[in-house]
């Protein structure tokens, strides 16, 4: 696809653009835009991106009807998916249940696609997308608020019983990072972490324990997953947090029903440079725990071919993702 940028150089049917230049987003945005007007031929609302109102109650942002009601299950649960997913079409969510609604509906389908990229996979026992732990896991499920995770698998390797906590970003140019140092809150009089916070030593000293009483600290603890920390400093102040609680929130899931094995994975597109900087995000979170081991990359483009070796590259599904989400 070319990589036309300029609002005047796309037919007026691609919609407004949002994004503008050669980044991964621009691009990722820019094919959106010519897969709703080409392909859907639907309406769009603001951006060309976003889906009008009548494409979004047709489903429009999800390449199978099975994601579609996978999505609009979960959001009637009542927790974890809005409005976005449906209308933004490049909401990372929608991607989730793009790949994997149809493999949570098939075990065998989805052991066949995930068992050459996980190495000693045997069998995948159930996929849940959206997963909301219990309530005594962290201590901070507050409503719409509190760690999940996109997808929690439960699954046989060759070694046994594991849990796999799988992240998905599309064109997100970072993980979310530690609420307590966000921009702005101090000006707001809210508390905030300071840089040279004493973890190492006094857990407490981080407001999620000390202020929340949530229990991120506890269960690294509990679970050993962490090496000794510098003596000053929170590493997990910026983008390293999300990986951090969802890797931990792997060991919690894994122990509570008798998995020897946990692991933690990002599924994103290896073209995503801003997110994954090379490999770099994801070693230095490594560095940080007593097993690196247990956190992996899981590339979007690798689990796309996978669906159209098994599902068929003919298929509506391979299609659909390949024409969304296959390389830029």
């Amino acid at each position: 696809m070319a990589r036309r940028q300029a609002r005047n150089l796309e037919p007026e049917s691609f919609g407004p653009v949002y994004t503008t230049g050669t980044s991964f987003r621009a691009r990722a945005e820019a094919r959106q835009r010519r897969y709703r007007a080409e392909v859907l031929q639907e309406g769009w609302d603001r951006h060309g991106h976003w889906l009008d109102a009548e494409a979004v109650g047709r489903g429009a942002n999800f390449v199978v009807p099975a994601a579609h009601a996978a999505a609009m299950r979960r959001r009637d649960a009542g927790k974890g998916v809005g409005e976005r997913t449906f209308r933004n079409m490049l909401s990372s969510q929608a991607m989730c249940f793009n790949l994997f609604a149809p493999l949570a509906a098939d075990t065998d389908l989805a052991t066949a696609v995930l068992a050459p990229l996980l190495p000693g996979l045997v069998r995948v026992d159930s996929i849940i997308i959206e997963h909301t732990p219990a309530a005594d896991v962290f201590g901070d499920q507050t409503g719409r608020g509190g760690v999940d995770c996109d997808l929690l698998v439960e699954a046989t390797f060759s070694e046994g019983a594991a849990v796999v906590v799988i992240e998905t970003k599309f064109v997100e140019e970072e993980f979310s990072s530690c609420g307590f140092r966000r921009a702005g809150r101090a000006a707001r009089g809210q508390v905030v972490c300071p840089e040279d916070v004493p973890v190492r030593d006094d857990r407490g000293a981080c407001a999620y324990q000390g202020v929340k009483g949530y229990g991120y600290w506890r269960r690294s603890e509990e679970h050993r997953t962490l090496v000794e920390l510098p003596a000053k400093g929170c590493p997990f102040g910026g983008p390293l947090w999300q990986l951090w609680v969802n890797h931990a929130l792997a060991h919690v899931e894994a122990a509570r029903r008798g998995a020897g094995r946990a692991l933690f994975l990002v599924c994103a597109p290896s073209d995503n440079e801003a997110l994954l900087s090379g490999g770099r995000v994801l070693d230095e979170f490594r560095a940080l725990l007593r097993q690196p081991g247990t956190v992996g990359l899981l590339p979007l483009d690798a689990l796309i071919d996978r669906v159209g070796a098994v599902a068929g590259e003919g298929s509506e599904w391979a299609r659909g993702l390949r024409d969304r989400y296959g390389r830029i």
